[in-house]
């Protein structure tokens, strides 16, 4: 890496405006993690870094009044995992913390740096795909909501224009009833980058017959971006795990998805993993929903 500029801002918005002067020389940074991955594939050249990390306001972890789960850009894996509120009120996203790296990576790592990273093999993004989160931006015009399920657009490449940041993570008030897991496939386990396939899923019940009555899943490491399958969360709407559905998911798996063979695992590998997973994760988090507990 070559000589750059280098500024820390300590509020979002001289982040902001200090941003927008950089233009295509700017290039933010917090915990590092993200950057140092495009750096390693030699997909950016920042000749301007600016440090936000130092920005208390973009590290909070609340509930508001509304009942949304509000996560700050810059709360790292580990205070995710670790947090109280995101015990209380979205436990995915413990379980999806805890299956991060290593804790010396969850400690660095931020939510926000992996979000904008936009890997297709991220974790946070395919446990928020589940969930069906907004991520709000903070830009010269002033705040933007954009779905998470637009966020991702091409591989490394999401909808955050050059001028915006990340400011924070919006979840919506979980529905009661509703049970979650999250489930990851990789040859190793801190570290193996390559051949990572995850899948997150949330579902709420009719508590008289079980019935499903809303799903949300997403799904990791099976094609150039983490992936939302409308056609799956619809699909399994008023119906009850049973080997037909799962038969019929694994079918829509292979038609639907696209992943990339690589030195370990063939494309057509990865979509049989993808499949065994989300019956997986589609079971624990039905037994959830069934026996009133989110988590265990």
């Amino acid at each position: 890496m070559t000589a750059c500029l280098y500024t820390r801002l300590d509020t979002v918005d001289d982040a902001v405006q200090c941003l927008a002067s950089a233009g295509e020389d700017g290039h933010v940074i917090a915990g590092g993690v993200a950057l140092g991955i495009l750096l390693n594939e030699r997909l950016v050249k920042p000749a301007h870094l600016l440090d936000i990390s130092r920005i208390d306001a973009l590290k909070r972890i609340e509930v508001t009044a509304e009942g949304v789960l509000s996560i700050g850009a810059l709360a790292t894996h580990q205070e995710v995992l670790t947090s109280a509120v995101v015990a209380a009120t979205c436990p995915l996203l413990i379980e999806m913390s805890s299956e991060i790296a290593c804790e010396r990576i969850r400690n660095r790592g931020t939510i926000g740096g992996s979000i904008c990273l936009g890997d297709p093999q991220g974790d946070p993004p395919v446990a928020l795909l589940a969930l069906d989160a907004v991520v709000r931006a903070a830009g010269p015009q002033g705040l933007r909501d954009i779905p998470i399920r637009t966020f991702f657009q091409d591989v490394y490449t999401t909808a955050l224009q050059s001028d915006e940041i990340l400011q924070e993570i919006r979840i919506p008030r979980i529905p009661d009833g509703g049970g979650m897991a999250y489930h990851k496939f990789s040859a190793r386990r801190a570290m193996d980058y390559a051949t990572t396939v995850s899948a997150a899923v949330q579902l709420a019940c009719d508590p008289d017959d079980g019935r499903i009555i809303n799903a949300g899943l997403g799904l990791g490491g099976v094609g150039v971006t983490p992936v939302w399958s409308k056609a799956i969360a619809d699909g399994l709407l008023n119906a009850t795990p049973c080997p037909e559905i799962f038969a019929w998911m694994r079918k829509l798996v292979h038609e639907e998805l696209s992943p990339i063979g690589d030195h370990l695992y063939s494309a057509d590998y990865k979509s049989h993993v993808a499949a065994v997973i989300l019956r997986r994760a589609t079971e624990r988090a039905y037994n959830r929903a069934v026996a009133g507990s989110d988590r265990r």
